[in-house]
């Protein structure tokens, strides 16, 4: 019951593989492949698998957005992603705001090795649990009245563990949020598809699209394989 692993596909997913041999470097027939893929590679991650990876998240997104493979780095699972956005944007003893209720294993995954620190903020059941700007600039000046340096604000949408989606007007309010403060905006977009159709998932990438004045390089998406597909022993994590 701690699981979030999905198998409903691995039917598909064999009978694609028995049908592409080639795809593995496993089988007769993609052992011909093997010296190409053992030898260094691109750091980033394989740049065919990075395109595919960007593609399949535009597919995700409907199609309303675009992700440059070139901005997209390839990590060991979204716990991966995660920590390695950590120690590239904190230091120890810096923190994210990170709204209530929120997924523990990101205690785990930011927190373990970096030294960095969650923050809270507050939200009440009596508004849905929703982050509005009020609750952001309570817990931002609490922090900074405790010396807590707040180096960027961390959110799950879809949500884990409230299984609830950020409308529209919240993740402008939150993107407006991080640029007033100049800080970093992580948002781990992992069930980016497993999402009834309405209402819609709508990503932070389609939001930043329409702010002008948004700093783009302020905002980091986290995805991976292991919900949407159901491959959390493949570990392939993606930040774009």
């Amino acid at each position: 019951m701690g699981l979030a692993e999905n198998q409903l596909c691995f039917d598909l997913i064999q009978e694609w593989v028995v049908n592409n041999p080639k795809a593995s470097i496993c089988t007769v027939e993609g052992a011909e492949n093997f010296q190409d893929t053992a030898i260094f590679q691109d750091y980033h991650g394989l740049p065919e698998f990075r395109q595919a990876v960007a593609r399949f998240m535009e597919k995700v997104r409907g199609d309303r957005v675009t992700f440059d493979p070139n901005r997209i780095v390839m990590s060991g699972g979204a716990t991966g992603a995660h920590e390695m956005l950590a120690f590239c944007l904190a230091d120890p003893g810096d923190a994210f705001l990170v709204p209530t209720p929120y997924y523990p294993g990101f205690d785990r995954d930011l927190r373990w090795r970096t030294g960095v620190q969650l923050f809270p903020v507050v939200c009440k059941s009596c508004n849905d649990f929703k982050v509005t700007t009020k609750a952001l600039e309570e817990a931002y000046e609490k922090a900074q009245q405790s010396n807590i340096k707040i180096k960027g604000l961390l959110i799950n949408n879809p949500s884990n563990p409230l299984g609830t989606l950020l409308d529209k007007d919240t993740l402008r309010d939150i993107v407006t949020f991080i640029n007033s403060k100049n800080i970093h905006l992580v948002c781990d977009e992992i069930y980016a598809a497993t999402v009834f159709d309405q209402p819609r998932f709508i990503s932070v990438s389609e939001i930043v699209e329409d702010m002008i004045e948004c700093n783009k390089d302020l905002i980091h998406i986290v995805y991976s394989l292991s919900k949407d597909l159901g491959f959390p022993g493949f570990r392939v994590g993606i930040e774009a």
